[in-house]
């Protein structure tokens, strides 16, 4: 009975459209990772947006491009289809094995709570020769130290802290290396991605700012300036600074990158909306290698690009699906000491690793629905040894820590080659980001 309770659960909870508020019927995948009906969607969407090209999310209000084909164009959100019948089947069995064996009892739990959640349960999902998950931290909640959509996250070698933007909250938070809360601040204008200057200060990508695309922050949150002029409906997101202390910046609302000098004046900007190799479809995060080049995670193409500091492209990586090296909605991307790439692959609920060249290594982080059903990394970063992801879904807002050894994948940063075990790696995009530092004992 435990096992039909939960199942009825994930019918509501998971397993109905937002806006009809029945059981999803060709459920469509935005992304912004929400998910709604085909035919609920083009309803939306014809009643007030058809024209304008865009419509705001019914649940985030992100602004969402309609693709050349209409909602069809929208890919199928395969796994709610799977869930479907595997919560059918659970039902129709009436039993308590199958897809919801989970390794805690369901008897008496208060299901007002999130499922799975890691810390009341002590959930431990990760597979033989898989990093060691070491610890939860964060939490969902409008208190103090609660977390609602955690958008951005960096580290800073100054303070030794994990430090969290929360673009829903619009507050940063900081933490130690361990996971321990240590303070923050709220700001008065939307905020997205984070990033840490050489200097040790807060770099963050703005909007609802005047017409500022980023603004600078000391640690105790006071604003040392705004920076910009032209860029009120810019809708910028993804944000970080290269080794020469330029900054770059991706744009969702014009699908390019912007360039800014390390006195934080325009330089250049580059792409446009499309599908091509010099175009972008929501590029929501960006990230930049020993070189400067930049990687970005081209969201809505459903890929990983990397280009020249001066725009021209390198590679171009992956392609929609969910075998290995393939992506769905990829989101928050992370470049360590060697150049390897990590990617939160969100809608796939996977966090995968890549060569300096796009050569698939690794899938350190998966089946991250485990921990709530519709759970997904949305941010990864390495910080000495230990891999960090961050977590979103229904009620859910979370960080996890695993265990990484930095060994695995070092000569394959240098020669290209592939190794044969999946491995640890260290370092970061910039170096403001990068520490010597040892791990504190978890």
């Amino acid at each position: 009975m435990a096992n039909s309770s939960v199942a009825g659960q994930i019918e509501t909870t998971f397993l109905s459209c937002s806006i009809c508020m029945e059981h999803f019927k060709k459920p469509k995948a935005l992304p912004c990772l929400h998910t709604f009906c085909e035919d609920c969607l083009r309803d939306y969407i014809v009643s007030r947006f058809e024209s304008a090209g865009q419509f705001p999310c019914p649940i985030c209000r992100q602004l969402v491009y309609i693709p050349p084909n209409g909602v069809y164009g929208f890919p199928d959100n395969h796994f709610i289809l799977s869930l479907q019948d595997t919560v059918t089947h659970s039902s129709s069995q009436n039993t308590e094995s199958g897809s919801f064996e989970y390794s805690y009892h369901q008897r008496n739990e208060d299901l007002s709570l999130p499922l799975l959640q890691p810390d009341k349960y002590s959930v431990r999902f990760t597979k033989p020769g898989s990093p060691r998950l070491l610890k939860t931290f964060g939490h969902f909640g409008l208190d103090q130290d609660g977390l609602v959509h955690i958008s951005g996250l960096t580290y800073s070698s100054m303070t030794g802290d994990i430090l969290v933007a929360d673009c829903s909250l619009n507050k940063v938070l900081a933490y130690s290396k361990s996971g321990d809360y240590r303070g923050g601040f709220v700001c008065d204008c939307s905020i997205r991605d984070i990033a840490v200057t050489a200097h040790g200060s807060i770099l963050l990508a703005v909007s609802r700012a005047g017409s500022a695309i980023m603004r600078e922050y000391g640690y105790e949150g006071n604003v040392i300036a705004s920076y910009g002029s032209f860029y009120k409906y810019e809708n910028p997101f993804g944000i970080c600074v290269s080794r020469m202390g330029k900054v770059i910046i991706s744009s969702l609302q014009h699908n390019n990158i912007h360039i800014f000098t390390e006195r934080k004046k325009p330089s250049f900007k580059f792409g446009s909306r499309g599908s091509g190799s010099n175009h972008f479809l929501l590029p929501y995060y960006v990230a930049v290698n020993s070189r400067d080049d930049i990687v970005v995670s081209d969201s809505g193409n459903h890929r990983l690009k990397i280009h020249k500091n001066d725009g021209t492209v390198l590679h171009v990586i992956g392609q929609q699906g969910s075998q290995s090296g393939e992506f769905f909605y990829p989101q928050g991307v992370f470049v360590d000491k060697h150049d390897n790439i990590y990617v939160a692959d969100a809608n796939n609920f996977r966090v995968q690793v890549f060569s300096p060249e796009g050569e698939y290594l690794s899938t350190p982080v998966e089946n991250t629905y485990e921990f709530g059903v519709d759970v997904k990394p949305t941010n990864v970063i390495v910080v000495d040894n230990r891999l960090v992801v961050a977590l979103r879904g229904t009620r859910v807002s979370l960080l996890q820590i695993y265990d990484w050894d930095d060994s695995k994948y070092s000569q394959s940063a240098k020669t290209g080659r592939k190794q044969p075990a999946p491995g640890g790696l260290l370092g970061c995009c910039c170096p403001c980001l990068s520490s010597n530092l040892s791990y504190d004992d978890i």
